[in-house]
């Protein structure tokens, strides 16, 4: 799948009579009023439909809201022109050019469902065959004459809490890095063949959305990636094939605090498992650090972890908690024993976004280096995947990596 990136145009305009003609050879129903602004929109829709034709689907949102800033909109395009009732998806599929299915409206979706962990569907459409490319191909829009408008294309930064409200950056030193990082990634990968289950992975773009949780628009909290080989359930990722190569899967030990041990030690990460604590399960334990270090508070984190119990996947744990119940306070306490000197981190939620950050932050680093090496690696989160043949080198790259502190910034 591909998301809509609003920066692709062919740098031409065009014309309401151009697009009649050649729609009305594909659909005599196909609309005759077009305003400019819906042909510079209907040019980015093309180009969407033509770059990422091999994938299934194009995942845009449907839900009205204002236009996006210069920085992730450069050409200026209006959502309502977009999605709107006459807007040029409609048009498009009225003319039997593409199909579109509406997504989820999240305020409708039973919370039991988000409880068991259903994730919201976005709205998507796609193509319906090749006279669709036809039609763009008879416009000019071919896979040669699409280009890239500049400006922002990974870096991508939100208001806190969960909104989907874009913030425009002042850029600095660290924003440009990441720019140049993440396209050196991404056109390296592109390179290669890549798939799982028979769904291939082409046309990378990775974004890494920030939060603005200090509204000061800077960039030091969150910045994970997602789509792709990342939205693939954790069972199935042993399936992805790299130029018909089976893969293996690294990850840190207990990623977080370990990177807390050694921004504080400054060392570089290591093997030693911070969860491990005696007279507890690992992953309650993992699970529960997890939560202390993104809530405020003892009562929040003991709430966050019984919903993490209740979790559908999480049957076992929650049968095994239940067979010898403890007060969660003990747990608690025995986390901050363990780690005493770093104790005071808990508890204090910017503390967990902005390790999420040098996480994210430390496996893109990790995934770059890869890359310079001729081994493609894809990240999920703390972990890497990579061809099986390259296990090794891969794993030692990951213990001898770092992050420059003169350019990412942690809390602590």
């Amino acid at each position: 799948m591909a998301y809509l990136n609003l920066h692709l145009h062919t740098n031409q305009e065009l014309t309401k009579e151009q697009v009649v003609e050649v729609g009305l050879m594909f659909n005599p129903k196909f609309p005759t009023k077009w305003l400019p602004t819906q042909l510079r929109v209907l040019d980015n829709v093309l180009c969407n439909l033509v770059k990422y034709q091999n994938e299934n689907k194009i995942l845009y949102q449907q839900k009205a809201q204002p236009n996006l800033i210069a920085r992730y909109n450069p050409l200026n395009l209006g959502h309502k022109v977009l999605t709107g009732d006459t807007g040029v998806l409609q048009k498009l599929k009225k003319a039997k050019l593409i199909k579109i299915k509406t997504g989820d409206n999240v305020y409708k979706v039973p919370k039991e469902k988000y409880d068991a962990g259903y994730k919201a569907k976005t709205s998507e459409f796609k193509s319906l065959g090749q006279g669709t490319l036809e039609f763009a191909r008879l416009l000019g829009i071919t896979r040669k004459t699409i280009q890239r408008a500049k400006g922002t294309h990974h870096v991508i930064l939100k208001k806190d809490k969960g909104s989907k409200t874009l913030v425009d950056y002042k850029d600095s030193k660290l924003s440009q890095h990441i720019e140049e990082l993440m396209s050196e990634y991404c056109n390296f990968l592109n390179t290669f063949s890549i798939s799982s289950d028979g769904e291939k992975f082409t046309d990378i773009l990775l974004r890494r959305t920030f939060r603005d949780k200090d509204c000061d628009a800077s960039l030091k909290y969150g910045s994970r990636s997602g789509g792709y080989w990342m939205d693939i359930w954790k069972e199935r990722r042993p399936h992805i094939i790299i130029n018909r190569q089976k893969v293996a899967q690294l990850d840190f030990v207990s990623s977080q605090m370990n990177i807390i041990y050694s921004w504080k030690n400054k060392t570089n990460m290591s093997e030693a498992d911070h969860y491990a604590i005696k007279g507890f399960k690992r992953t309650m334990v993992k699970a529960m650090t997890t939560r202390m270090l993104n809530n405020n508070n003892k009562v929040s984190a003991s709430m966050s972890f019984t919903k993490w119990l209740n979790l559908r996947d999480n049957y076992y744990y929650k049968t095994e908690y239940e067979k010898n119940p403890f007060p969660l306070w003990k747990l608690q306490k025995a986390i901050r024993e363990k780690h005493s000197t770093i104790a005071h981190l808990f508890y204090s939620k910017p503390i967990g976004m902005n390790l999420q950050f040098l996480e994210a932050s430390l496996i893109f680093e990790i995934a770059v280096q890869l890359c310079r090496r001729g081994i493609p690696a894809l990240t999920v989160h703390d972990e890497i995947i990579v061809p099986r043949r390259d296990e090794g080198e891969a794993k030692m790259v990951m213990y001898s990596t770092y992050i420059d502190r003169k350019l990412y910034k942690a809390l602590f």
